[in-house]
């Protein structure tokens, strides 16, 4: 304890009117940060409550989310199934026409077959050519669908000829006297990306994600693809939330990541497939907000406490006012003015040691001032070279403080800016944008706003955030306003890259099908108000997957990058060029005059395309089917009138391919 007290002593001024203030500098500045982060951590807890509420609210829709997707799946069987029965087909190549008849099962299913009571494959569609004699007896989701006479989703497992992770969706045929005389079974590809694709949107947060897993733990769908039909323990042990929830927990908890992460997690069971679609919240993401204002809040604190130590000051000085009567007399004394007896040399108290160590004092407070003269200097050496502008507003606008950063990035020098109005200093127009924030602040509240600054001699506008800390006396009133202002032109540039990457399709540079769904919808507004028309092109490769299949997939997707520019170069700069998927792509077209016109527009696309696409191996005669839906008014929905170009394009294809189809959307 003494070697403490010994090196406190030696690091303490020397003053006691520095000390004081020290104490009450450093007493405050720890009261105000202990409130602040207690208050923090209590919203802290309470917030994690409110998120991790809400993450299961949210996981809860997502599970009704698949329970319809696989529902939907299931329809689409049992309305197959029906045709089936329907159609009478009773031999292989009937069996085979009538599944290659149904285009639906190409866009749902990876695979689909029609098999016999007995096991035995009769006829299927599938990218790869089934085994002979392949026959299903025996496999569990087979024998179930029998036994109920029921649709039956089916465990994750591996394709027999694929080799690729699916689950298998199964439909019972019967026959007009109720006997069961086929089973429908169809595959869905786990891999590919479009299954379930629209669960990313729903994940938590930037660096959040979901997933699936059987309630043995084996992987449905994840984000990354490669883990799929595999364990969860596969790469480790498991988290203990993800434990908890394999042995039938529902619901969130806080809990951290085998990686080490705190994290929010949430579980929800699917009810069609007891499956568990899982969310991992990283807590860093769900509190930023309270991160991003904990140093302002410490910053205010320091600020508080310093204002404490300078009333704390002013106090001491009224404290010590016997000794600058002391001063005095001794002054008077020198000069032979006063008697001995001024100084009271029977007092016993500090008085009368002050007394005879009064040049010592004399000297200490000399030290004294000179250390708060450095410690001043040092300050504002400090705050004139920090890359943040610094700025102390009075009630009246006035700037109080303004530090040197203020003249480098706005060109106004701050010794002259000072006690002079925000109006003065940089305009009406400036100080216009900022009252309303002052005004607030001044009420006590913390304001942040963002503003540019034109950039001189042809360069760019500069971006700024300001924020307004109100500071607040001991009575509770608004005594100014401390501004802090950052430069983020760096970090607006970043925000707008990464808002153009995400409406960007990585392969070909065009639009990609997120930026389609935001651009159709405004566009068909636009349409209804202005009465002036709007066309839809749906476009796809002509026998693509053929091009993929003898050439690889790297000359198709060097045939998608080269069909993009070509449709880029052949429509105006104000058309919307967009890659839905695959070879599949949109073009929206504003204000056309008539079907006419719209259809010179696709034969003059069909022209660009026919001309050989040159490719490593050698030219490529390449052509394209286009279905274009027509629209002039009416309450049609943008899904809608996607589906009517849809069907224009299927008109092309079946018109022979190489050629335009349009339908006029009903108005």
């Amino acid at each position: 304890m003494t070697r403490w007290r010994k090196w406190l002593r030696r690091r303490l001024p020397a003053s006691l009117k520095a000390r004081m203030s020290v104490v009450v500098f450093l007493l405050v500045l720890g009261a105000v940060a202990l409130l602040a982060l207690a208050t923090l951590a209590v919203a802290e807890r309470g917030m994690r409550d409110v998120t991790g509420r809400q993450q299961y609210v949210s996981l809860s829709s997502a599970a009704v989310f698949i329970d319809e997707e696989l529902d939907a799946k299931r329809k689409v069987l049992r309305v197959i199934a029906d045709s089936l029965a329907a159609s009478g087909a009773h031999d292989g190549a009937s069996l085979q026409r009538f599944l290659a008849a149904q285009t639906v099962l190409g866009a749902e299913f990876y695979t689909a077959g029609v098999v016999a009571i007995d096991g035995r494959l009769l006829a299927s569609v599938s990218p790869f050519q089934p085994q002979a004699g392949m026959n299903l007896k025996g496999r569990p989701y087979f024998e179930q669908t029998l036994a109920s006479r029921r649709s039956v989703i089916s465990a994750p497992l591996n394709g027999s000829i694929s080799r690729m992770p699916i689950v298998v969706v199964t439909q019972p045929v019967f026959d007009a006297q109720g006997g069961m005389r086929y089973v429908l079974a169809a595959s869905v590809n786990l891999r590919q990306p479009d299954f379930l694709g629209r669960l990313d949107a729903l994940k938590p947060g930037k660096g959040g994600y979901l997933y699936i897993m059987t309630s043995e733990g084996v992987i449905v769908e994840h984000p990354d693809k490669s883990r799929i039909m595999q364990h969860i323990e596969a790469l480790g042990p498991v988290s203990e939330p993800t434990r908890r929830a394999m042995q039938g927990f529902e619901g969130w908890m806080a809990g951290r990541t085998t990686h080490g992460v705190d994290a929010l997690f949430a579980y929800h069971r699917i009810a069609s497939t007891g499956w568990i679609l899982a969310s991992v919240y990283p807590m860093r993401d769900a509190f930023a907000p309270l991160h991003a204002i904990r140093s302002k809040i410490l910053l205010a604190a320091v600020l508080l406490a310093a204002l404490a130590g300078l009333a704390g000051w002013r106090a001491v000085l009224r404290l010590l006012l016997p000794l600058a009567r002391l001063r005095h007399h001794v002054h008077e004394i020198r000069r032979q003015r006063l008697g001995i007896e001024a100084l009271q040399i029977e007092r016993r108290d500090e008085i009368g040691d002050l007394s005879r160590d009064f040049y010592s004092l004399v000297a200490e407070r000399e030290i004294a001032e000179a250390q708060t003269r450095d410690s001043e200097r040092r300050l504002k050496l400090l705050t004139d070279h920090v890359p943040v502008v610094i700025v102390y507003i009075d009630p009246e606008h006035r700037y109080q403080f303004i530090n040197a950063t203020f003249e480098k990035w706005f060109g106004r020098s701050h010794k002259e800016s000072l006690m002079h109005s925000i109006r003065e200093v940089l305009g009406e127009e400036a100080y216009q944008l900022r009252e309303q924030y002052l005004r607030r602040a001044f009420a006590g509240e913390e304001v942040e706003y963002e503003f540019t600054v034109e950039g001189e001699n042809g360069q760019a506008p500069r971006a700024f955030q300001t924020s307004y800390v109100p500071d607040v006396d001991e009575r509770g009133a608004v005594a100014g306003v401390y501004g802090l202002i950052h430069e983020i032109t760096k970090v607006k540039a970043v925000h707008t890259a990464l808002q153009f990457a995400a409406a960007t399709d990585t392969l070909t540079g065009i639009a990609n099908r997120r930026r389609f769904d935001e651009q159709l919808a405004p566009g068909m507004q636009r349409t209804r108000m202005t009465r002036a028309p709007m066309a839809l092109a749906y476009l796809d490769i002509d026998r693509f997957k053929a091009i993929n299949d003898r050439l690889g997939h790297q000359a198709g997707d060097a045939v998608l990058q080269e069909f993009a520019a070509r449709l880029a170069r052949s429509v105006r700069a104000s058309d919307l060029v967009a890659r839905l998927a695959g070879d599949e792509f949109v073009i929206i077209f504003e204000g056309v005059k008539s079907a006419a016109e719209v259809r010179q527009i696709g034969a003059k696309i069909l022209d660009a395309i026919r001309a050989p696409f040159a490719l490593a191996s050698g030219p490529l005669a390449v052509t394209a089917s286009i279905g274009i839906a027509i629209y002039r008014a009416g309450e049609l929905a943008p899904a809608q009138l996607l589906d009517l170009a849809d069907q224009a394009l299927y008109q092309a294809k079946g018109q022979g391919r190489d050629g335009v189809a349009l339908i006029e959307a009903p108005g």
